[in-house]
């Protein structure tokens, strides 16, 4: 049974879930080398061995979280940058971001931990880029043209949309508790998060081609 104060779990839920939700909590608020296996292993009441037997080790753990959430991203990915014999589908931009807004906001920790990552140099940051982030950036660049009106085929203009757009969603997370201070409320309240998608449906309007 699990001591109060540690973080509860489904009884339907297996150990090495519940190892990887106590570990994305912790690694999101300490970061990597900031994290102890230990305080993950009291966070959910088992003894640290488990983890290890699990995981193998912490960087085992670590790499696992952020593996599961790129692969968790990859149908949202796949949506918006559909692939047909005859090239691109209908663009719905609004429809991405506001996606990816609940993406994100059904894995707050998952995001917090990769951008740590970014920030810090982290020590995954080089494997994930190569496996992970330049095989988006690739497929972006490759669609770039056809999704935007004016688009000119620049790799560094098409870099730079896909940053603007990913941070329409991603920023607002990671500003959380400044926002939480300025309006005196929940920023991730139902209504915040409506008046959000509103917010960005209005940026992007007019931005993506229309196609057949």
């Amino acid at each position: 049974m699990l001591e109060r104060g540690r973080d509860p779990s489904p009884e339907t839920e297996d150990t090495p879930s519940v190892i990887l939700r106590a570990a994305e909590r912790i690694f999101a608020e300490k970061g990597y080398t900031g994290a102890r296996v230990a305080e993950i292993a009291d966070r959910v009441g088992m003894d640290k061995r488990l983890i290890f037997y699990y995981f193998g080790t912490k960087q085992g753990l670590y790499s696992k979280i952020l593996e599961g959430f790129f692969q968790k991203a990859e149908p949202l990915l796949n949506e918006f940058l559909r692939k047909r014999g005859d090239g691109m589908g209908p663009v719905d931009l609004d429809r991405f971001l506001e996606n990816m807004t609940d993406f994100i906001q059904k894995h707050r920790d998952p995001t917090k931990i990769l951008f740590r990552e970014f920030l810090d140099g982290g020590t995954l940051l080089e494997t994930f880029v190569q496996d992970r982030i330049l095989p988006i950036f690739d497929l972006w660049r490759s669609y770039y043209p056809r999704l935007f009106q004016g688009a000119r085929g620049s790799l560094r203009e098409a870099d730079h949309m896909l940053l603007a757009l990913s941070g329409m969603s991603l920023f607002y997370f990671l500003v959380e508790p400044l926002m939480r201070r300025v309006w005196g409320e929940d920023p991730l309240h139902t209504d915040r998060l409506a008046e959000r998608k509103a917010a960005l449906k209005r940026l992007t309007e007019g931005m993506a081609r229309s196609k057949e």
